[in-house]
């Protein structure tokens, strides 16, 4: 009987030690999304507000792996922690979700708390990660992500105006720009060829920022007049990734992450300089999901 006593308290300081001094995380909240692991990536990195009430950004980025690992630690007035985010495809539209948790200054004390239910962290996380699931799995119903592989699109010839903007705020950034490209392309005299585009140049991934050109194809002239406002270019065909995006335009970076992942998942390299078509009126409304957009990323030589 004793022999069995002293197993059992072994196992259990054992357990204790492990539990209160090597165990990775405090606590650890598991769940699944309907969407990529790109698309995620890209949301939780970009975070800067944790918390309900929060106005003041208190997200700071520790390490990011890209489309597998973010770390941030979170700066509350109570306390600080850690958020070790993890994600691993399921299949092609489910991702699994695996979120550590660790309190910077209470580690131990917030660890035996959880065992009874008491810690507030973990309660205050497991909420915001709730509310995090839900409003991901909304926005994943807004728009729709076909990828169409690898082909071959010809030149051409458009005017454009460049622009810079932070990677979320591109549509706006086009809506702002409208009033000025229509009127300069009539008043230059250009037949347009084509539906609106654009072909972003530079993507900073660190402070996802996106310099880019918004413009129309043209039609061929022998001569092009000397543009009052506009910058002209002509491209040669070139090999590409394509996805089909269905949706509002400005989700639709949506489409880049996941041509990224196919890249990345079938060893193409490819340029971070995606170009977009878009084939619909925004002003002319309609459901959203019948928008369409042609994403294109070259393909390296």
């Amino acid at each position: 009987m004793k022999k069995i006593i002293a197993i059992i308290s072994i196992l259990f300081l054992g357990l204790t030690i492990w539990y209160l001094g090597i165990k990775e995380y405090d606590y650890q909240i598991t769940f699944k999304v309907t969407t990529s692991p790109a698309s995620l990536y890209y949301e939780v990195k970009g975070l800067k507000l944790w918390g309900k009430n929060e106005k003041k950004e208190n997200v700071t980025l520790r390490e990011a792996i890209e489309f597998n690992h973010v770390n941030q630690e979170i700066n509350k007035q109570n306390e600080s922690f850690i958020l070790d985010w993890n994600f691993k495809k399921v299949n092609d539209t489910i991702t699994k979700v695996v979120v550590g948790v660790i309190s910077k200054e209470h580690s131990i004390n917030n660890r035996l708390k959880v065992i009874t239910g008491s810690s507030t962290l973990m309660n205050g996380v497991r909420d915001e990660m709730i509310q995090f699931r839900k409003i991901f799995l909304d926005f994943s119903k807004k728009y729709k992500v076909e990828i169409n592989g690898e082909e071959e699109i010809p030149g051409m010839e458009y005017v454009y105006i460049q622009m810079k903007s932070k990677r979320s705020d591109k549509a706006q950034v086009m809506i702002n720009n409208n009033d000025f490209l229509y009127p300069k392309i009539i008043e230059n005299n250009l037949k347009r060829g084509g539906y609106p585009l654009v072909k972003v140049n530079k993507w900073d991934d660190k402070s996802d920022r996106i310099t880019f050109e918004f413009g129309f194809p043209i039609l061929h002239q022998d001569t092009i007049p000397e543009l009052n406002g506009l910058k002209y270019k002509h491209t040669s065909s070139q090999k590409v990734l394509k996805a089909t995006y269905y949706g509002n335009y400005r989700n639709s970076d949506q489409a880049w992450f996941k041509l990224l992942e196919y890249a990345k998942n079938h060893n193409i390299k490819v340029e971070r300089s995606p170009l977009e078509i878009f084939y619909n009126n925004p002003m002319q409304g309609g459901n959203e999901l019948d928008w369409k957009t042609e994403i294109f990323l070259p393909i390296k030589d």
